[in-house]
């Protein structure tokens, strides 16, 4: 309520309340058949309107008698000083006097933030940025700074993440220097589920032989509980290769909050490392002469794939059969060689071929012609 309409309003009541008071004199006056005289009734007036406007009863006095005492007599009015039932009625009747009142300055009310009144609700979901507009107004136009609690920050402003689903209270704070004014905001971040996010992978390279190890990075953006899976053969994290893994792999990692998935693909390339042939079952042999040397090496490849050429050199040969004569008697250094197109390799062994003695041989007796 302005300043203005109070003033109004204080003038109006008190002028009713002294035609309330003048006509409950003169029915208190009928009712007692003359036992009061006309100056103690206005003096019983002016005693109420002291009470009413603060004036003294010298003045209230005054104002009444210079009223016209010849008034038009009221009749079947029931009043009473201390209790009054009346239909509601604002006019000024004639002749009443105007008792003004000079209204008190109003009391500025400063709301504490304990009392405030209901407190503002935001709702706003993960990842929104919040950006609050205030509406201030200082009735004496005063000059008033503001600011928020956390999570905003003084301007009333936050940029939410995935993960920061929840209820906030954050109090809004106003001055102008000497009073402040506070008022409670509530902020309702409401979750949105986000897949997980897997990182970069990058493609890998390695030799047969090797071992790979491989562990993604997941992170959930809501930090949900995420199940990780990886495809063969690097399921279990960690693969040892051998002479058979040369090849490309598709490797495939997928990653799930249990509502929502996410996944990503890498090569994992194993390289062909050739493996040598192996030679076994030679040593070293000893004959006589006339015996058959037998040579059986035993070749393998781990390299399946390869084929491998075996060549044995002289007096054995390459099919490793050799039938001695009574004149090979001696040492030979034999070599085997294995060749899988990509390797060769050698071994030797030491053959020895033992002199046997044998009786001389009569291939003809003839006749000397």
């Amino acid at each position: 309520m302005t300043q203005k309409e109070l003033k109004k309003t204080i003038i109006i009541t008190t002028l009713f309340a002294v035609f309330l008071l003048v006509v409950g004199c003169v029915n208190y006056k009928q009712t007692t058949k003359g036992e009061l005289s006309e100056k103690d009734i206005l003096s019983e007036i002016a005693k109420v309107e002291q009470e009413v406007s603060g004036k003294a009863p010298e003045a209230n006095l005054a104002a009444v008698e210079s009223t016209n005492t010849t008034k038009e007599e009221t009749t079947n009015v029931s009043a009473n000083l201390s209790t009054t039932t009346l239909e509601t009625n604002t006019e000024k009747p004639a002749d009443t006097p105007v008792v003004e009142t000079k209204p008190e300055e109003p009391v500025k009310e400063v709301l504490n933030p304990e009392t405030s009144p209901e407190t503002e609700v935001v709702t706003v979901k993960e990842n929104d940025r919040i950006r609050l507009v205030t509406q201030l107004r200082d009735p004496d136009n005063d000059t008033i700074n503001y600011t928020f609690s956390k999570p905003l920050d003084d301007r009333g402003e936050w940029k939410t993440n995935y993960g920061d689903a929840g209820e906030y209270v954050s109090t809004l704070t106003v001055s102008d220097g000497q009073l402040t004014t506070a008022k409670k905001v509530k902020i309702v971040v409401e979750r949105v589920n986000v897949p997980p996010v897997i990182e970069i992978v990058h493609d890998i390279t390695v030799n047969e032989g090797e071992s790979v190890a491989f562990t993604p990075t997941v992170k959930d953006p809501n930090n949900d509980k995420v199940t990780i899976d990886v495809s063969d053969p690097l399921k279990s994290g960690t693969f040892k290769t051998d002479h058979t893994s040369a090849g490309e792999y598709s490797i495939k990692v997928s990653a799930t909050d249990g509502e929502l998935s996410a996944e990503k693909n890498f090569k994992l390339t194993v390289k062909d490392v050739n493996v040598p042939p192996e030679i076994t079952g030679l040593q070293d042999l000893s004959v006589k002469e006339g015996d058959l040397v037998t040579l059986s090496p035993v070749v393998t490849d781990l390299d399946k794939e390869d084929t491998v050429k075996v060549t044995i050199t002289d007096p054995v040969g390459d099919d490793g059969t050799w039938q001695t004569r009574f004149t090979d008697h001696g040492e030979y250094i034999i070599k085997v060689t294995a060749d899988d197109g990509k390797t060769k390799v050698t071994k030797q062994i030491k053959l020895t071929v033992a002199d046997v003695n044998m009786p001389p041989e009569i291939l003809k007796v003839s006749l000397q012609k």
